[in-house]
């Protein structure tokens, strides 16, 4: 199981730094074509909000490629003073916190995009948002004139992908011993995005 996730996990990170590579590639080429389009009075409006809504997911990318390379920013005052079995039992504190938050985030995507009761109408979008009051699956983008959840579906898949990458650290965390765990804390980090 342990090997499983752990392979799942790095696969997975893989797609997401060649995405968020990709998008750190287009931005600045949408940006200064659309620049150039304005100077030249023909801009292109919607590549602005395209710009953003890529910037959102590029995002959401990065928060799940975080998780799973554990370099967001921590303050180790506390861990670097603790006794081993302490240690590690923060360590899986703090995996188990961030598993809790990003299953949080498919929850409350679940309930937002409330499937079962886009199932049981049919999927006929105006009597989903009459029944539920929730018109994620009607609204449209300004001027992609695109409807919205399509972007937004960016949210469950950062959830899905940030929970593999937080259940896999924290598997991780509990077969890894605890002067491996203390051992790890003092090398120098690597950047993963090599």
């Amino acid at each position: 199981m342990q090997r499983f996730l752990a392979l799942l996990s790095e696969r997975i990170a893989r797609i997401e730094r060649a995405l968020i590579a990709a998008i750190a590639i287009a931005l600045p080429l949408m940006i200064l074509l659309n620049t150039a389009g304005r100077a030249v009075r023909s801009p292109i409006y919607w590549m602005d909000e395209l710009a953003i809504l890529l910037m959102v997911w590029m995002a959401l990318f990065g928060l799940s490629l975080t998780i799973r390379t554990r370099d967001a920013v921590a303050v180790t005052m506390l861990l670097d003073m603790v006794p081993l079995p302490v240690l590690k039992a923060m360590k899986v504190l703090i995996d188990v916190c961030v598993l809790a938050f990003t299953v949080g985030l498919l929850v409350m995507c679940w309930f937002w995009f409330d499937p079962l009761t886009l199932i049981r109408v049919k999927f006929d979008l105006h009597a989903f948002s009459g029944e539920s009051f929730n018109y994620i699956y009607e609204d449209t983008t300004d001027t992609l004139d695109l409807k919205k959840f399509w972007f937004w579906l960016m949210l469950p898949f950062a959830g899905l992908t940030s929970t593999v990458h937080g259940l896999s650290n924290l598997i991780t965390t509990l077969y890894t011993p605890a002067s491996a765990l203390k051992a790890a804390m003092s090398t120098p980090a690597v950047s993963s995005m090599e």
